[in-house]
This record gives structure tokens, sequence and C-alpha cells, in this order.
């Protein structure tokens, strides 16, 4: 998403009011953040078992072989899916290990495997889908949210992304954010500010007959372009 321009005496860079934090981290004050900065790069980060198998062999005949291809399979499965595992590792994990792998125990474990891990990708992304929703932006950057950026930068042209991960609670407001990677000190400043005003549909599980909202994450970019 774009930012506009705006003379740099009107831009307040400092940590909004009932927020506090650092240089890349912020959290909203009061709320419990318990486990809200957690790493969500990899499957092994986030504490989900299974990716020591990818560096087995899916070659051989016996039982045992067939156990061990089979198990590295449906990893193989389950990586394809990070992106939702982001949003809550262990709900989305429980779903996965539930209604997917149990549809796996016939794959053909042989040849090219590519195509099949394909095909439940998408039926396990259609198997969670029914069990968790996740989190929905109902913000626009740039439209709901002002994106002023500073004459001097706008000047510059420094262009880029930064990306941030977000902590929301059970009514879609971020109460931490954490800047991955960034393009400039200011810009990145902004893109923060701009994050805590976001809002979402929270992430929903169903729990018997009704869908209950839980806590979850989430993470977005915000583009910076220089003015042409």
């Amino acid at each position: 998403m774009g930012a506009g321009c705006k003379g740099e005496e009107d831009i307040s860079q400092s940590i909004p009011k009932g927020w506090d934090g650092n240089s890349s981290m912020w959290w909203q004050i009061g709320a419990d953040t318990t486990n809200a900065f957690r790493p969500l790069e990899t499957m092994e980060e986030m504490g989900i078992s299974g990716s020591h198998l990818l560096s087995a062999s899916l070659d051989g005949t016996s039982s045992g072989d067939r156990s061990l291809a089979q198990l590295k399979f449906n990893q193989y499965v389950k990586e394809s899916l990070i992106e939702l595992f982001r949003n809550e590792p262990e709900i989305v994990d429980s779903l996965f290990t539930k209604y997917v792998v149990p549809k796996m125990d016939d794959a053909r474990l042989d040849g090219d495997v590519q195509p099949q891990i394909k095909t439940f990708q998408r039926e396990a992304y259609r198997l969670i889908a029914r069990h968790f929703r996740y989190p929905r932006v109902t913000t626009k950057l740039g439209e709901d949210i002002p994106m002023p950026v500073p004459d001097s930068l706008q000047e510059k042209q420094i262009s880029g992304e930064v990306f941030v991960q977000l902590a929301l609670n059970k009514e879609g407001v971020p109460i931490a954010l954490q800047t991955l990677s960034g393009v400039h000190p200011t810009l990145d400043r902004i893109a923060m500010q701009a994050m805590t005003q976001m809002r979402w549909q929270p992430a929903y599980v169903l729990r018997g007959s009704r869908s209950v909202p839980v806590p979850s994450w989430t993470r977005m970019k915000v583009r910076f372009g220089a003015v042409q």
C-alpha cells in the first residue's frame, strides 16, 4: 500500500498513546502480550514438530520405509500451509492432524509427489476452513488510515516495504507489533503507527456448533513508493 506526502512538521513519530516499545517492537500497555512476539518464520520456530523429517529419504519398499515416507509426505503438505499456521500454530496443527492426515493415508509415495502435495494442500485448506477462519483485515491503509510521509523523504525518493508481524486479540485489535524488515527508521515508525490503527475480523475456531473468536497473528507489508 503506497503512502502519501505531508510536511515533516505535521508528522508525529512518537509511539501512540496507550502503547510502549522500542525501535522494532511495540505493545499495547495493559494488554496480555504473553507470547505475542513469538517467532513464526519456520515450523520449527513455531514449535510444530516434524521438520526434521524433510531430510529423510522417500526411497525404500519396507513397511518401515513406507511409514517414514508417509510421515515425510505429510510434513511436506504441512509445510505448504505455513502461512495458515502462522495465524495460530497450535490450533491449525491440531486440525491438520485430526482432519487432513487421515486423508493422506492412500497417497502414492513413489515418483514425482509434487502434484499430490499440491492436491492435498488445496484439500487441507478446504478441510481446515470448516473449523478455523484466519483473521481478515477490515481497514485499508491510505484510505481509512492516512499514511503521511515527510517531504524530505519523498524528495530523496526512498522506497521499499516495511514488513510487520502483529498479534491480535479476540476482537481483531493489534496488541503487539514487530518490524521484521524495514526501509528507513522514519518510514518504519510511520508503518508501525498505521498498524496500531488497523482492524481485523478476528480469527475464529469452531467449538461444537459455535464459532469462537480467538487471539491470532498476522503479517502485513506496507509499501512506500518514490514520488514520480
